[in-house]
């Protein structure tokens, strides 16, 4: 069972530098659960369509059901312009970001961020005044002859009953990244990082506009970097907006990803019309003596803690996986305890694309394979049951490898048994 991420890290160190190499944990708990929100109707009022007659294109054949749509990319990614396809016609979106540095904007830290934005410095352990300045998103859609159907700007404001309300005023505004668009519903759906300028904390938000530029959904994918699953935000084929804490349905209320007394470890699709959440159960219990933003200096941007992991020791041998609809019907439950954790969590898998699999590896017990066409299928192979390896390769075997944080795993499975299987563990250098 994974514990609570451990956290000793040097908040001077830039956000870029740190991201995508830290090996330590923390947490960060003020960042409250937010619950998905329409847009103000002031964010509404700012909407500029000059092209609404645009009609919704026929909706496109589906993609072969044959790629692992499984794979998550993690980390940071600056969004850009780009373009995609309504029909056959090419439209271009361009994504800015702005700073307004003659409106200052005050808020209360709410224990997160750190006294180097103070308002006041002396003042800054009374009453805990934090300062940014104003800030926006730009959206722009461009048709096919470079005019403009829509642009849609969102300030920070918009994202005040969304995220944390202290990062989001202190936060530099970063450019949305576009995730895809629905031709049915007219959906276009982005991502955007919000973080505290040169530290590592970062939450992030999904954005879903209409193609008339009006905003449908605003919603949080994650409140700490550090506590984020195993989940990349898309937009399914059929219109389902996967956030990592909600499906945002058409027309429907959404499904719930979180559980009470448990933590959300990864949420990821294994076809157009499936999904498979993971959690750990219990608790994060506050240490003696401990209080989030404590014992800051004046030069910290961020403040943080360790709090205590308490397992639920009850359900530890409960399912804690579950294979479901978009709908959120449970159509397979099993125990799976191979989740790590670095910054955010991770599941350890491959995808094998010779006979449709899902190899999820729990790297003190075995693997777990999970059929794709038949997702209510999960076979457990544990490593008692496997030979280790003696090469050569038997012609009959095909071979594949998984990344744990520890060690690398290489399997070699027979083509007509996949479940008949020899591997190799190859511990990482320090």
């Amino acid at each position: 069972m994974l514990s609570a991420p451990k956290n000793y890290l040097n908040c001077f160190m830039l956000h870029y530098l740190l991201y995508p190499s830290l090996l330590l944990l923390l947490t960060i708990t003020a960042c409250g659960q937010r619950q998905t929100t329409e847009s103000a109707s002031q964010a509404a009022a700012e909407t500029t369509v000059t092209n609404p007659a645009l009609k919704p294109a026929p909706a496109q054949p589906a993609a072969p059901d044959t790629v692992d749509a499984s794979r998550t990319h993690l980390g940071y990614h600056e969004g850009h312009d780009t373009t995609f396809y309504i029909g056959q016609q090419r439209y271009r979106l361009l994504l800015r970001a702005e700073t307004d540095s003659t409106k200052p904007l005050v808020t209360t830290s709410e224990g997160v961020v750190g006294p180097t934005f103070a308002a006041d410095t002396s003042a800054f352990a009374q009453d805990g005044s934090v300062q940014g300045y104003e800030g926006s998103q730009l959206i722009t859609l461009l048709d096919p002859a470079g005019r403009q159907v829509f642009r849609r700007r969102l300030r920070k404001a918009d994202f005040y009953n969304v995220l944390s309300r202290d990062v989001v005023m202190v936060s530099n505004p970063e450019r949305p990244r576009f995730i895809g668009y629905h031709a049915p519903s007219q959906t276009l759906a982005f991502l955007l990082d919000v973080g505290i300028p040169y530290s590592d904390v970062w939450q992030e938000c999904v954005i879903v506009l209409g193609l008339d530029g009006r905003v449908r959904r605003l919603a949080a994918s994650y409140t700490s970097n550090y506590e984020s699953p195993d989940c990349e935000p898309r937009l399914l084929p059929d219109g389902t907006v996967l956030t990592c804490q909600e499906l945002l349905r058409l027309n429907e209320r959404p499904v719930n990803l979180l559980k009470p007394k448990a933590q959300l470890l990864a949420a990821f699709p294994l076809s157009d019309t499936t999904l498979c959440t993971i959690y750990q159960y219990g608790e994060y219990h506050d240490r003696p003596g401990e209080a989030l933003g404590t014992q800051m200096d004046a030069t910290e941007t961020a403040g943080f803690y360790a709090p205590e992991w308490v397992e639920d020791k009850a359900r530890r041998n409960m399912p804690n996986a579950f294979i479901s609809s978009l709908k959120g019907r449970v159509l397979k439950a099993f125990r799976y305890n191979g989740p790590e954790g670095t910054i955010g969590y991770d599941v350890p898998r491959h995808y094998i694309r010779q006979t449709h699999t899902y190899c999820l590896l729990d790297a003190e017990r075995g693997v777990y394979l999970i059929d794709k066409h038949n997702p209510s299928s999960v076979t457990e192979v544990p490593f008692s049951q496997m030979k280790h390896f003696q090469g050569p390769q038997r012609p009959s075997e095909m071979r594949f490898q998984v990344e744990a944080l520890m060690a690398k795993y290489v399997f070699y499975a027979d083509t007509a048994q996949p479940t008949q299987m020899r591997y190799q563990r190859i511990a990482r250098l320090e």
